[in-house]
């Protein structure tokens, strides 16, 4: 079991899971807090089960601050000579409206809305004009049997990147719960000032293979030319 996943999924969770208007884990907060205080005020004047507490809740502070600048993941890229997804001479693209199953994590857009959302379900295709789109559901969904994901975020949510603006694409293991799984993290270019990442994990090798094959398609020479020298 990788314990920094587990941490990761369950800080994602208590941040985008509501109670009564607030997230689970200001609830969390609070709730050491609380418990902190009750301590001075029960064993006073001893001070270390409220030092401990304290201790505690400022460790749980760091925990959350930790897991938001992780992006609630983590990537690890494999090593050079241990690719799992190959560089074919020929790349073959996507058939028409073929779609391959990936858990998707980045930055998903809808109706000039934008969010952050990790380990979603999630298709990959590649439309006619050679758009990639990452189409993704966010279902509903409870955690600590309180906590209730937000209504207004259900549904549809999307990625939008075209061939020119991939920057790099990378294979590794993604880690966000117990088991790592293969991934790829793509970095894509919006504008000269403004790059963003997605990442797709499966664990299927061949699906992950497809979408490989089909991202080196078109993607801008300097990318490709830099693959094949990781290959080499």
């Amino acid at each position: 079991m990788n314990i920094l996943g587990v941490i990761l999924r369950a800080s994602y969770r208590l941040r985008h899971h509501l109670w009564l208007g607030w997230s689970l884990a200001r609830w969390v907060a609070i709730l050491l807090v609380g418990l902190a205080v009750a301590a001075l005020v029960y064993w006073w004047p001893s001070p270390w089960p409220a030092t401990l507490l304290a201790l505690l809740f400022l460790g749980y502070l760091l925990v959350l601050v930790w897991a938001t600048r992780q992006g609630y993941l983590c990537f690890e890229a494999l090593p050079e000579g241990a690719a799992v997804l190959q560089n074919p001479a020929v790349a073959r693209p996507l058939d028409k409206e073929e779609k391959i199953p990936v858990r998707a994590s980045g930055w998903f857009t809808v109706q000039e809305k934008v969010q952050y959302y990790v380990d979603l379900e999630a298709d990959f295709e590649t439309v006619g004009t050679r758009e990639h789109i990452v189409l993704a559901r966010v279902h509903p969904s409870r955690f600590l049997l309180v906590g209730r994901w937000p209504s207004e975020d259900w549904g549809w949510w999307y990625i939008f990147f075209e061939p020119h603006m991939i920057r790099t694409m990378t294979v590794g293991h993604l880690c966000h719960g117990p088991n790592p799984e293969l991934a790829i993290r793509i970095t894509y270019e919006l504008d000269p000032e403004t790059q963003q990442t997605a990442y797709l994990g499966s664990d299927s090798t061949s699906a992950l293979q497809r979408i490989w094959e089909d991202l080196l398609l078109d993607a801008p020479p300097e990318v490709r030319d830099r693959l094949r020298g990781d290959s080499a």
